[in-house]
């Protein structure tokens, strides 16, 4: 059998991950939420082709009716967070539903690294992005939004900036008074 141990590290990674340093100390303990266990499951490759997020998600819904049915105080009705003893019985329902054993399941849980980062920041589609900022394509005024390496230029590329220090609104000739008339 896996050590206990080992899952109390990943329920810790996974329950912080995503929440601010604020957050964490607001809370007596830790709770994980479905984000973050779904997150876990595939990372850990527990959901897969056959037994989906949508199964997934009505195993959390079945094991949180259970508890907050019994009227644990660490589970009051409408509670949507895990802690770890309520986070092993979600366990024991995710093997039950996937015909495995409980070890199996703990195994790979206990075997995680921790929050994947991985995908979080590609380009979805290159092409169609470099095909957008290439300043060859455009003509006119478009033309000057990006530099010659394809960055934006944010407000310096769409705004003209004027200088509106003359008399009146709209005025553009400031200065130009003193070198026409004397």
């Amino acid at each position: 059998m896996a050590p206990i141990n080992d899952l109390q590290k990943a329920f810790d990674k996974y329950s912080k991950f995503g929440r601010t340093h604020v957050q964490l100390h607001d809370t007596d303990e830790l709770r994980i939420g479905s984000f973050n266990i779904q997150k876990m499951m595939k990372d850990t490759g527990i959901v897969d082709s056959e037994y989906t997020t949508q199964l997934l998600d009505n195993d959390i819904a079945r094991v949180l009716g259970k508890l907050t049915t019994h009227g644990d105080e660490k589970y009051p009705t409408g509670i949507k967070t895990f802690e770890i003893n309520g986070f092993k019985d979600l366990i024991d329902q995710i093997a039950a539903s996937k015909n495995v054993s409980h070890d199996e399941i703990l195994s790979k849980v206990n075997s995680t690294e921790g929050p994947s980062l991985t995908h979080v920041t590609e380009t979805a589609n290159k092409n169609l992005t470099d095909r957008m900022t290439d300043t060859h394509h455009y003509t006119g005024i478009h033309k000057e939004r990006f530099d010659e390496d394809g960055q934006g230029k944010g407000k310096e590329g769409r705004v003209d900036e004027e200088d509106n220090n003359g008399f009146v609104q709209g005025y553009k000739g400031s200065g130009s008074f003193e070198k026409t008339h004397h």
